[in-house]
């Protein structure tokens, strides 16, 4: 099933079923996605408005990136749900290898969301006042979603015995926690929000 046109009540249904995907890591992909829209949405509401025409085209420009960034993470959804299925069904001989895939999908989730949120620093720098309350509940969204991705590669990297493998993993993920942290913080400095 793809998630870019199943119903939201029956992808609900399915993370609360007997069913082993979708699980955390395509739930993450899509609320990383419900937070790229919403930034999204604050650049559509900026663009083509009176006082605005100075940050018009970068506005554009990093719609496009958002866009881009939505589909992907979609895509990232439907892929995480048919490895954890693949693992689960993996033999003893390719379960390192299968565990290894479900580590890569998490952490492409937690990349994507990585670059929304350094777009979303300038959809608040400089989209309209009035839609911005929208992209910071977005980027609240988007941050969730890259956590909880970096929680599923950090349980799954428990079951892998490639110890260069695991330093590997680690050092991306401390780039991605690093860099969100600093975008975050930049963010918040704007004064919008105290919490971020």
């Amino acid at each position: 099933m793809s998630y870019e046109t199943t119903t939201l009540d029956t992808f609900l249904s399915e993370i609360a079923s007997q069913q082993v995907a979708p699980a955390g890591g395509s739930s993450a992909a899509v609320v990383g996605a419900i937070g790229t829209s919403l930034c999204e949405m604050t650049c559509i509401h900026t663009i083509g408005k009176d006082g605005y025409s100075d940050v018009e085209s970068e506005l554009r420009s990093t719609r496009s990136t958002l866009t881009t960034c939505r589909g992907q993470l979609l895509q990232l959804a439907n892929l995480d749900a048919t490895v954890v299925e693949e693992l689960l069904e993996a033999p003893g001989e390719n379960r390192q290898r299968k565990m290894k895939r479900s580590i890569g999908v998490p952490l492409t989730i937690a990349q994507a969301c990585l670059t929304v949120l350094e777009s979303a620093t300038v959809v608040t720098a400089k989209g309209s006042d009035p839609a911005l309350t929208d992209a910071i509940a977005g980027i609240l969204f988007v941050d969730a979603a890259l956590e909880a991705a970096v929680l599923t590669v950090r349980t799954n990297l428990e079951y892998i015995t490639d110890t260069d493998f695991i330093e590997k993993i680690e050092r991306t993920l401390r780039r991605i926690e690093s860099t969100a942290a600093e975008t975050l913080d930049g963010i918040s400095s704007n004064g919008l929000v105290e919490t971020l």
